[in-house]
């Protein structure tokens, strides 16, 4: 397994991880206070990333800070996108298929020019497992990206 892309997670230390961090509900005013508990540790830290919170296709919470650029938006959409396909973390697609010794891109038949399997996006998934959003993070390493968006959706479950 490749440490550097995967952080050295596991799969099952990944599922566990999606399952502490469920959500009762989610609507706009929590998608975007879920944003801003990220950003507030990115700002802190003096991250150089970009944030995006997503109900469905709906851009609705995002900020670049100081460092990003304008390439990370593309990293925002294909990690999305993985998100969005499979419901899970887009750092647990990767481990899955690195556990296997298989591409996800192959597995899935998907193309990398429009999806991402790296860490970094999250789902906001409901207590009934119903996919509510997307939190994602570019800027950093995979597994960096993938502990930044825990630690906001964290920060926001603690506020709660």
């Amino acid at each position: 397994m490749n440490l550097a892309e995967t952080g050295g997670f596991s799969s099952s230390e990944l599922i566990a991880q999606a399952q502490a961090l469920t959500l009762t509900s989610i609507n706009l005013h929590d998608a975007v206070s879920i944003g801003k508990s990220t950003a507030r540790i990115a700002e802190l830290k003096k991250l150089p990333v970009s944030i995006e919170v997503r109900i469905g296709s709906w851009c609705v919470y995002h900020i670049s800070l100081e460092g990003s650029s304008e390439g990370h938006d593309s990293w925002i959409d294909r990690k999305s996108a993985v998100v969005e396909h499979s419901k899970n973390a887009s750092l647990l697609e990767l481990v899955l298929c690195e556990e296997q010794n298989i591409s996800w891109y192959e597995l899935n038949g998907l193309s990398e020019n429009e999806f991402a399997a790296n860490g970094g996006a999250i789902p906001l998934k409901l207590h009934d497992s119903t996919l509510g959003g997307v939190l994602i993070v570019s800027g950093l390493a995979g597994p960096d990206d993938h502990r930044l968006a825990v630690a906001g959706l964290q920060a926001f479950l603690s506020e709660g």
